[in-house]
């Protein structure tokens, strides 16, 4: 199975404990140089993300991270269908390799069990809080609290959904996967987690988007979450993203 790995270019000693951690877990990567999303132009921002649509969703304006880190993982989908690869592990450069040998054969069952007209993401992490999906060693669907792309699988069918779906101009977070599961994704979760989290803050973006949390704030929000909704559904219903 192809892996990628995604990392700035000034993140050089993420890069190098990456690539201590997945060579020593017998992972050959190619490495996708990250998005700077704060290097982007307001012009260029404007024209990669629909602002609009984002703030549709989830009722704040899109980062400069955040843009960052959906480009980026837009060009390993992009480069992962024109080589053909019919399986793309994806890992960016926080991540943590927890267990090498559970990871090498969550990846073999992986490819065992793929079917390709199903588009389909395994996810190999579990971030901190997220409950459980299941008991013993094996996939599970995924929650909805599921979020995170530090470390997962996507199959074909996956990468060109997902290059329709969040394609330019971005529309959502890159990690937005319960959105994707209602969009037709199936989205596992492999248990127990063969990758974790190195703790530090990423460099690429694509935090939770913040609100106040004023009283009457939270009010007006969720007056116009209704009619932001109501939009996001119809422009959903009329694009098909």
């Amino acid at each position: 199975m192809k892996a990628y790995l995604i990392n700035l270019a000034r993140s050089k000693e993420r890069l190098a404990a990456a690539d201590a951690q997945l060579r020593a877990a017998g992972v050959a990567y190619e490495r996708v140089e990250a998005v700077d999303g704060r290097a982007l132009s307001r012009r260029e921002r404007r024209r990669l993300c629909s602002a609009v649509r984002f703030w549709m969703i989830y009722g704040a304006r899109p980062s400069a991270g955040t843009i960052g880190c959906a480009l980026s993982h837009q060009a390993v989908y992009r480069r992962m269908l024109g080589a053909g690869e019919p399986l793309a592990a994806v890992f960016e450069d926080d991540v943590e390799v927890l267990d090498a040998v559970w990871l090498r054969e969550a990846l073999a069952r992986i490819e065992a069990s793929d079917k390709p007209s199903e588009p389909t993401v395994w996810r190999l992490m579990r971030l901190p809080g997220e409950a459980s999906e299941g008991a013993g060693a094996g996939f599970f669907p995924s929650g909805p609290g599921a979020m995170g792309t530090y470390a997962y699988v996507l199959n074909a069918a996956a990468a060109r959904r997902l290059r329709f779906l969040n394609g330019e101009p971005i529309l959502t977070l890159a990690d937005d996967w319960p959105r994707r599961m209602r969009q037709g994704l199936r989205v596992w979760s492999v248990r127990p987690e063969p990758c974790g989290h190195a703790g530090e803050r990423s460099t690429i973006g694509s935090a939770a988007p913040r609100r106040a949390r004023w009283g009457w704030y939270v009010a007006l929000w969720r007056a116009r979450r209704w009619v932001t909704q109501a939009l996001d559904g119809v422009m959903t219903w009329w694009t098909g993203r």
